[in-house]
């Protein structure tokens, strides 16, 4: 498996093959598949490198209205609904729980349960 990632260094360390982390808030890593670039094979794994960066902020307009979304699903299930149709949910999912499942349709559904 190992012959499938391009190695990666940091400093003098070479870094483990599946290395998915921050290091020293300098340098982050994650394995990806190829896609014709970087001298990778497309399909093939590998580990690629970028600059560490914080986002400026999480709060902003254009996702506002997903979170709300999110909290009105959580705030259905732990309150709303009755424990009737929670096991409706828990009896129909499959490779996931009841509560994933519900979370799931309501935001596909944009609410509209």
């Amino acid at each position: 498996m190992s012959e499938n990632f391009l190695k990666q260094t940091f400093g003098d360390l070479v870094l483990g093959l599946q290395v998915r982390r921050s290091i020293a808030k300098n340098t982050t890593y994650r394995v990806g598949k190829g896609f014709d670039e970087f001298g990778t094979a497309n399909g093939k794994l590998f580990q690629y490198s970028y600059a560490y960066t914080v986002p400026t902020s999480i709060r902003n307009t254009e996702s506002q209205f997903s979170r709300d979304l999110y909290r009105t699903a959580v705030e259905n299930w732990q309150s709303v609904l009755s424990e009737d149709i929670k096991n409706e949910y828990r009896s129909n999912a499959v490779n996931m729980s009841g509560y994933n499942l519900y979370i799931k349709e309501f935001i596909l559904n944009r609410g509209n349960l």
